[in-house]
């Protein structure tokens, strides 16, 4: 019998670890897309990678808008050469259009990781419904909001968080440090810098001034950067010239989950917006978000996004769990003095580990994306 043929398109990192997760778990489809590196090592053809096309905010989408435009046009040809089911993740203002013309063609769709329209674009509500024949929200409150719109042309169910089945770690604290010739008295301190080209031109030279100030404290310590394949020779960039700085550039040549194994080995860190600090709220140690964009940006940012907390862990809490230090207060300074004001105060330091620990229970059980799998597999096979 001839396997069903997948198109599945992702737009990021963590739309690509995601998209991996699945693709292990349905190795009796044929699959083809727009991936990283992690759905292409599970053997998807890849049309595009997301390194090309990955971008945030509207100064930094013009220079890449022409290959941006090649690459849409690229999918749109493989879905007219036969695809039983379109799988997006997340990415909206690619994915939406590519649902459109995947429905426009008759050809079923499924969008796993529901944009987050309770943040901003309330009006891409009716796309997706229009466009999508099953959403999978991952965040538990989302699910009541398409439940107006609930028919038998579009199907909404939540599963609980794929995270919690994806957080790893393998190493022991002794066995990190030794591997990085690290010496065992001296602390981990994580700095997450993005995994966009964007994101780490932004804030990693923030990031290690901030390092600078903080060792200057506490001499002990050494500072981690997890970066990934995409954006690794930008970081390398950023760092080869710093001297007297206690500093290691790790991948995942060096560690199977290195960037979980820097937020659960870390006495503290600080991490820009995004899927990381979810997950870092998972593993449960302290840490900051951070986040700076281009001054246009920000100002469309502020006119649009309707809610009072950028990072998921607060999102999720309704309160502020993790301190957000955003555009002017991302600085050296403001970084430090906090990082160092949380480390030696022992009662705030608990007091940010247990409410972590209350976020991890509000996402729900384990075995997710098992459930998610099972029931893409039914959809893609029986309606």
């Amino acid at each position: 019998m001839k396997k069903k043929k997948i198109f599945i398109s992702v737009g990021e990192v963590s739309g690509d670890l995601y998209g991996s997760e699945l693709v292990k778990r349905l190795p009796d489809f044929e699959w083809v897309g727009i991936t990283g590196s992690r759905l292409k090592r599970e053997g998807v053809k890849s049309v595009e990678n997301i390194k090309n096309i990955s971008v945030v905010g509207l100064a930094e989408v013009l220079p890449k808008y022409l290959h941006i435009r090649r690459t849409f046009k690229r999918a749109v040809d493989i879905l007219r050469e036969g695809i039983d089911t379109v799988i997006v993740i997340d990415f909206p203002g690619f994915n939406l259009k590519l649902l459109k013309e995947a429905k426009k063609l008759g050809i079923k769709t499924v969008y796993f990781i529901a944009p987050q329209v309770w943040a901003w674009g309330k009006g891409r509500i009716k796309k997706i419904v229009e466009y999508t024949d099953f959403l999978i929200p991952i965040l538990p409150f989302e699910k009541d909001i398409y439940k107006p719109y609930i028919s038998n042309n579009f199907k909404v169910k939540y599963f609980g968080h794929p995270l919690l089945d994806i957080i790893k770690t393998e190493e022991t604290d002794i066995s990190f440090k030794e591997k990085l010739n690290i010496p065992l008295d001296y602390q981990i301190f994580g700095l997450f810098a993005g995994s966009r080209e964007s994101e780490v031109k932004n804030h990693l030279p923030i990031l290690i001034e901030t390092a600078k100030l903080i060792q200057k404290v506490y001499s002990k310590i050494y500072f981690i950067i997890p970066s990934t394949t995409n954006t690794y020779k930008f970081v390398k960039k950023y760092i080869y010239d710093i001297k007297d700085l206690n500093l290691k550039v790790i991948t995942e040549k060096d560690f199977k989950y290195f960037s979980y194994e820097v937020m659960e080995k870390s006495i503290f860190s600080l991490i820009t917006s995004g899927t990381a600090t979810l997950e870092a709220g998972i593993i449960g140690n302290p840490f900051a978000l951070i986040y700076k964009v281009s001054p246009l940006t920000y100002f469309i940012g502020r006119k649009i996004v309707s809610i009072d907390y950028l990072g998921l862990p607060n999102i999720i809490a309704g309160r502020e769990i993790i301190k957000e230090f955003l555009q002017e207060e991302c600085n050296p300074i403001s970084l430090a003095n906090y990082s160092l004001s949380v480390l030696s105060d022992k009662n705030a330091y608990n007091r940010l580990k247990k409410d972590l620990r209350g976020l991890k229970a509000v996402l729900g059980d384990k075995g997710a994306l098992d459930r998610i799998s099972d029931a893409i597999r039914e959809f893609v096979n029986v309606y």
